[in-house]
């Protein structure tokens, strides 16, 4: 690791990171409209494989709230948590008032341009999303424009330009409990990304799932290592099975003139999410 902070810092810092795996952990709101609750507007662009081939899910989602964590890539503590209950990423919204930002999103990737319609999702809030099988082809790395119509009442007229989650590869690692477990990827052709990795793992006794994990978040530099004491749970040979899952990340955000922003989180993950 680069460079050490205290435990609480660098938990803080750390937590609101990896929440942009699974969009956004958490948001702290109260019932009824205050003036420090803003606009947001989160597009996400979660890369996937279908039949062999890389396939793009945009969706997008907006509310009037107050965001406790805003996931971003400019924040690369180099740490990692220690060993916590695993529990796969999701949203998870409270006390925060959905808006209709219109009938579709204009979103263009290269030549391709597609619509996003307004839909309602199981629970009832608005979202927006492509029809079945809502997904397209593209090329991971490739520059993404979304134009928000806006609606009277609801989400401002908005755009945004981002760049999605470059491919990569994360290289096989040799267990050595006498030192650092050494990672090795494809780095990143800028610095306005940044690498979330996880070390997960069932214990001797366990059931079908993965129970267990290591978080950590790195410069997207091509290189880091985890200390012994942190990844030596994992590598225990009575586990019942445990894998590393990495994901490239790519945030970029417009302010709102409200307050807020509209913000894109693109993601590319190894190994690949299947659909």
């Amino acid at each position: 690791m680069r460079f050490s902070r205290s435990i609480s810092a660098r938990r803080a810092i750390l937590t609101s990171f990896v929440a942009s795996v699974g969009f956004i952990a958490a948001c702290d709101t109260t019932a009824g409209f205050r003036p420090d609750e803003v606009f947001w507007g989160f597009i996400t662009l979660r890369g996937l494989e279908v039949s062999g081939a890389q396939r793009l899910e945009p969706t997008a989602l907006f509310f009037r709230g107050t965001v406790s964590q805003l996931p971003s890539s400019a924040l690369k503590p180099d740490s990692c948590f220690g060993t916590q209950a695993f529990v796969p990423p999701a949203n998870s919204f409270t006390n925060v008032t959905f808006l209709d930002a219109g009938a579709a999103l204009s979103v263009q990737l290269g030549s391709q341009l597609s619509q996003l319609p307004r839909t309602l999702d199981g629970t009832g809030k608005t979202v927006y999303a492509l029809p079945s099988p809502g997904t397209f082809a593209y090329a991971p790395g490739d520059s993404f424009n979304v134009s928000v119509p806006g609606a009277p009442g609801g989400f401002p007229q908005a755009a945004v330009r981002a760049r999605t989650a470059e491919a990569f590869v994360l290289d096989p690692v040799t267990i050595n409990l006498a030192a650092p477990l050494q990672l090795r990827w494809n780095a990143a052709a800028d610095t306005n990304s940044a690498m979330i990795l996880s070390l997960r793992w069932t214990p001797a006794g366990g059931g079908a799932n993965f129970t267990q994990e290591i978080r950590c978040a790195y410069r997207d530099d091509g290189r880091d290592s985890i200390k012994v004491a942190q990844f030596s749970a994992w590598a225990d040979t009575t586990n019942i099975r445990r894998t590393i899952a990495a994901t490239r990340l790519r945030t970029s955000a417009v302010p709102m003139a409200q307050g807020g922003a509209l913000q894109v989180i693109s993601t590319f993950e190894y190994p690949r999410p299947i659909q």
